[in-house]
């Protein structure tokens, strides 16, 4: 009898000692990784870094400023951002999003009107009814094709509340002229053009 307590007894051991082998063992939670300071992108871009945008300017001189606004704007499930500050007294924009690839714009001129492009509120309804790639405006005698037009969400400083508007877009090879409505004020009209990553340098304060 006393043997065949000793070896149950053995055998518990033994299976208590199995399971506390098998345990799994707890997962370390890995440590954010340090920003490269030195690789920074514009998806990094915060309040007060540098930027230089190598030969953006119009005579192709290099464009610096120092960041002062971060803003988000959402659409259809997508979302894009949007960083701007001062650089020679004017005020410079720069929008990015990411799909297949980082894309970024530079705005080249706003401060536009419908009556300036030829377009009256009613093309627009009939472009937004149609979504037609044929259609286009005739503007600084270009051809921008319609590309598309949506309702949006502006998000100020990338904040929880945001505000809606509605835009248009038209292309011109890397052009793109935007159209822009919030309610209670005018149409807004600019045109950015699409530049490429490699051009811009972060650099924090």
């Amino acid at each position: 009898m006393t043997e065949v307590l000793i070896l149950i007894l053995l055998g518990l051991a033994g299976y208590l000692l199995y399971k506390a082998l098998r345990k799994k063992k707890p997962k370390v939670e890995a440590l954010p990784k340090p920003t490269d300071l030195a690789n920074l992108t514009i998806r990094d871009a915060t309040r007060g870094d540098n930027v230089i945008l190598s030969g953006a300017g119009l005579s192709y001189e290099d464009l610096s400023l120092t960041v002062d606004r971060l803003n988000r704007y959402e659409s259809n499930g997508e979302q894009w951002f949007e960083l701007s500050g001062l650089s020679a007294g004017k005020r410079i924009f720069l929008e990015w999003s990411e799909d297949d690839e980082l894309e970024i714009t530079l705005q080249r001129q706003g401060g536009l009107h419908l009556g300036a492009i030829g377009v009256t509120e009613e093309d627009l309804v009939q472009m937004d009814e149609e979504r037609s790639r044929s259609r286009f405006i005739e503007f600084q005698d270009k051809r921008w094709y319609y590309r598309e037009s949506a309702e949006a969400g502006y998000f100020k400083d990338d904040g929880p509340e945001g505000e809606g508007f509605y835009y248009w877009k038209f292309d011109c090879d890397d052009l793109t002229l935007f159209i822009e409505k919030y309610e209670g004020d005018p149409f807004e009209v600019g045109i950015s053009e699409k530049i490429s990553p490699s051009r811009i340098k972060i650099f924090r304060a």
